[in-house]
């Protein structure tokens, strides 16, 4: 039986024509669709590397093919300046140094015979001061200007927190620490301690000196040793002792007179104030007698002649004056003690 194959054709053919057609339709997306879209993220970029142009090897013959090649050239025997023999490097100097080719150089210059000022008179380096000398052409000037003289002093009055070796250092006294043993000795009779005076008390100034006695006064005060406050150092008196003895013996005629004088003005205040005291001497045997006639024995032995016994004498009697008046003050106001 033979089929009729229009009708299957026509199928076949529709179904062709719906496969081409659901294949060419685009799947577009809505409006909705399309605005909850989400961009896709660029991919990142890539960093290239620079490229490394390496020059190719020159291959071994390559002088030999191109021996005019800079490479190629070789340095002939010597150094630069065999080769480029004008480089300013390469001049050879003339014979001698610097200034046998440049004469006219400053520092070639070669100075005249003489020195400086020989050549140069009236560089103000080369000066010639007057005759004299600063002071003599500047007598204005600050430095020259005479140092005025501190007028020496008699006496010295004690203030608040002074001390022996403060007042002997002042330019009025002595200008000079270590002679403050000659405060002390002259002022023996008011100074029990040499290290302990008081604002207000008078210290004299002794000004005829020998240079031995200064010295001796020096000596002491470098040796003294350990010193107490309120105690009469042992060393003290013995330098006290020492150093009456070189007074007494360095003492001239006038020395002995003036110090009898003394002797006498400070026996009458010692009289008044009721303070005469007695001591044992050996120039009148070895009983104690008044100061009165100890004053006597130093009058005679100036007049026979013994000025340095005198001196000693008449000093013993000042010193004890002074300190019985200083004794009789300060019992004047005592009163009655009973035990």
């Amino acid at each position: 039986m033979t089929m009729n194959a229009t009708p299957i054709r026509t199928l076949l053919a529709l179904i062709s024509v719906a496969v081409v057609a659901t294949g060419c339709v685009t799947a577009k997306p809505t409006e909705t669709e399309a605005g909850s879209a989400t961009v896709a993220t660029p991919a990142p970029a890539v960093a290239m590397a620079p490229a490394v142009v390496t020059a190719p090897a020159k291959p071994d013959d390559w002088c030999d093919r191109y021996p005019d090649s800079f490479d190629c050239q070789k340095p002939e025997e010597g150094d630069w300046c065999t080769r480029y023999p004008d480089s300013f490097v390469c001049e050879e100097p003339a014979e001698g140094d610097w200034c046998t080719r440049h004469p006219d150089s400053f520092v070639c210059e070669e100075p005249a015979e003489g020195d400086w000022c020989t050549r140069h008179p009236d560089s103000f380096v080369c000066e010639e001061p007057a005759e004299g000398d600063w002071c003599t052409r500047h007598p204005d000037s600050f430095v020259c200007k005479a140092e005025v003289p501190v007028p020496a002093v008699s006496a010295y009055v004690v203030q608040a927190g002074d001390h022996l070796w403060g007042i002997s250092s002042q330019p009025k006294v002595y200008g000079d620490p270590y002679q403050w043993p000659l405060l002390f000795k002259r002022n023996r009779a008011d100074i029990m301690d040499a290290d302990l005076i008081y604002p207000g008390q008078l210290i004299q100034i002794e000004r005829e000196m020998t240079d031995f006695q200064i010295q001796e006064a020096i000596d002491h005060a470098r040796t003294r040793g350990a010193w107490t406050l309120g105690v009469t150092e042992a060393t003290d008196l013995k330098y006290l002792e020492v150093a009456q003895g070189t007074d007494a013996s360095s003492a001239t005629a006038e020395d002995a007179a003036q110090m009898i004088a003394q002797a006498s003005a400070d026996l009458g205040a010692a009289k008044a104030a009721g303070g005469v005291w007695r001591l044992i001497d050996p120039a009148t045997g070895g009983g104690a007698v008044s100061i009165s006639k100890l004053l006597k024995t130093a009058k005679a032995k100036l007049e026979a002649g013994e000025a340095g016994e005198a001196y000693r004498i008449a000093r013993r009697v000042s010193e004890a004056a002074q300190m019985g008046i200083a004794q009789a003050t300060d019992q004047a106001d005592a009163g009655s003690s009973y035990n």
